[in-house]
């Protein structure tokens, strides 16, 4: 798991949103989780299963705390 961020790292993933550099690593993260889900499933190998959970959550935690940055930041004032 990926510590919570504080209220720096919020306003810069705010910042990012819209910017059309940063939807496209977005997009690409979105992709790369997609894979890792589906890698991680379809592996017979329980230590490369693990890893690639832990990346996929650890992925899906940046993707989730970039899409509600700018909310958090609104909800906090």
């Amino acid at each position: 798991m990926l510590k919570r961020p504080d209220e720096k790292v919020l306003h810069a993933l705010a910042n990012l949103e819209g910017n059309l550099s940063f939807e496209t690593i977005r997009s690409w993260l979105e992709e790369s989780l997609q894979d890792l889900y589906r890698d991680s499933c379809n592996t017979k190998d329980d230590v490369l299963s693990r890893w690639q959970q832990g990346a996929a959550q650890a992925v899906g935690e940046i993707l989730e705390k970039s899409k509600e940055a700018g909310n958090v930041i609104r909800k906090s004032r």
